[in-house]
């Protein structure tokens, strides 16, 4: 992954179902790989197929900070919702 992160357009997030987070089945965390350029739309998708869920269910995407969670736009991209490397997402 070290390689992939050199291209400043590229970061990686790390999405998390919101029924896995309140639940005791959380074990680990999954990195997705995404590019600023990319739409929310399109994040959203990738994180869904990582989680391997049901994408015909209408999900939501959160942006986790210190300061609480926000939701993200579908319309846009990345770097527009101020989305970061590392930074942590909640789909619900």
């Amino acid at each position: 992954m070290a390689n992939y992160l050199k291209d400043d357009n590229q970061l990686i997030v790390w999405p998390v179902l919101k029924e896995a987070a309140e639940s005791n089945m959380l074990l680990g965390n999954i990195g997705v790989r995404a590019r600023y350029d990319m739409t929310n739309k399109e994040l959203l998708e990738i994180c869904l197929s990582a989680w391997k869920v049901n994408e015909d269910k209408n999900y939501r995407l959160f942006l986790i900070r210190g300061d609480g969670k926000v939701e993200v736009s579908l319309d846009g991209d990345l770097k527009e919702a101020g989305i970061r490397n590392g930074d942590f997402l909640e789909i619900a």
